[in-house]
């Protein structure tokens, strides 16, 4: 059963979201701040904002640190990051003690990348905020795109030896280190960090592609090998391992890595046979690309495939199946089938497909084309 002191304040709540003037004069003694903070924990930022309207900061007895702390939390959530700024400001005048209205004017001014002010506030509030990551984050950030890179640093190191389960300060200063062309050095401590418990696979991936992109190609490989040893179903990993091969030029070992994911994931089979095509392993391409579900893009990658393999007669062949897929529009498919047409020696279907091309390149190919087809059609035993 609810007490008489909850049910009071579910009527006083009733009738101040309701009718906030009547519930002024039945009720003077309706704690607003209260109403205001239980409508904001609800998700009900307007009425939060109604409800705090009828305060008045100004009478005796108004808790002032948590008027302008609630004035600001609305703020906050509408995205008004100064109205936030002057609230919050307001509250720590006031006296207020709470280390998260000093997290909050922090947040406040970050989202205005005032990072001189980040710093100053999270100083200001001192050890009360040394418990909470969030601060050290923010303090971080802060403090490398305000240019202190060594401060930056030092803060990281300190905050993943206080926070060892947090992962997320070790990965950064992994980034930090390599955005400062430190690469030896970053792979030395993503190799140390990588060993610990609590590290998952997306760290691993995390590290990995942040090696990639500095070009650590080896080291990447690395990571990235290991991680997938350890966590043989995740499909982040192997994308990103076959990134890392492709980048670095091998083409044949990025398909070899990504067809064990297609295995997974039937989505990876088109991205899996156009490796092997640049690796020329042609066959394993048509069978990947066999395994596509129908489409258009299904039907454009064989064409490749079979050009590539010089497979022309096929290609003529799929002409209604490229009419119906609606990729006559498509002019490289255009051509391809021109050509194959006129390898199969039926000039008249490769005329009529040259005719559709517009676009330049093209059309200058087209006009070679058409050159091959009148030798053709004067000596035909020249054009096996």
């Amino acid at each position: 059963m609810r007490s008489p002191s909850h049910l009071l304040l579910a009527t006083a709540l009733a009738l101040a979201v309701a009718c906030p003037a009547l519930a002024d004069r039945r009720n003077p003694e309706i704690d607003h701040l209260t109403v205001a903070e239980i409508l904001l924990r609800d998700g009900a930022l307007e009425r939060a904002d109604a409800a705090l309207d009828q305060a008045d900061p100004n009478a005796a007895g108004v808790d002032l640190a948590r008027y302008w702390t609630l004035k600001g939390l609305i703020a906050g959530q509408r995205e008004q990051p100064d109205d936030a700024i002057a609230a919050f400001e307001q509250a720590l005048a006031a006296g207020s003690v709470e280390p998260m209205v000093s997290i909050y004017l922090a947040q406040s001014y970050f989202a205005r990348e005032n990072w001189a002010k980040v710093i100053e506030v999270l100083e200001r509030a001192g050890p009360a905020v040394d418990d909470l990551s969030a601060a050290w984050s923010m303090r971080i950030h802060a403090n490398w795109q305000g240019g202190k890179r060594q401060r930056a640093l030092d803060l990281t190191r300190q905050a993943s030896l206080r926070f060892p389960v947090n992962t997320a300060f070790a990965r950064r200063e992994v980034f930090y280190l390599l955005e400062l062309g430190l690469t030896q050095q970053a792979a030395e401590l993503a190799r140390g960090f990588l060993t610990r418990a609590e590290v998952g696979a997306e760290d691993y991936a995390t590290v990995g592609n942040a090696l990639r992109r500095a070009k650590s190609y080896p080291e990447a490989k690395r990571i990235l090998e290991a991680a997938r040893l350890r966590f043989v179903d995740d499909l982040n990993l192997t994308k990103a391992l076959a990134q890392t091969y492709l980048e670095s030029g091998d083409v044949l070992a990025a398909a070899v890595v990504l067809e064990g994911g297609a295995r997974l994931d039937p989505a990876l089979n088109p991205e899996t046979a156009e490796l092997y095509r640049r690796a020329g392993q042609l066959a394993l391409a048509l069978a990947f690309n066999a395994r596509i579900a129908d489409s258009p893009k299904k039907l454009k990658q064989r064409i490749g495939i079979l050009a590539q393999m010089r497979r022309f007669d096929e290609i003529a062949a799929m002409a209604p199946a490229i009419e119906r897929a609606g990729l006559l529009g498509d002019q490289d498919v255009r051509y391809a089938l021109a050509f194959a047409h006129f390898r199969g020696g039926d000039f008249e279907r490769a005329e009529l497909e040259l005719a559709a091309l517009t676009r330049p390149d093209l059309f200058r190919k087209a006009t070679e084309l058409r050159r091959l087809i009148s030798e053709c059609a004067d000596a035909r035993w020249n054009c096996g």
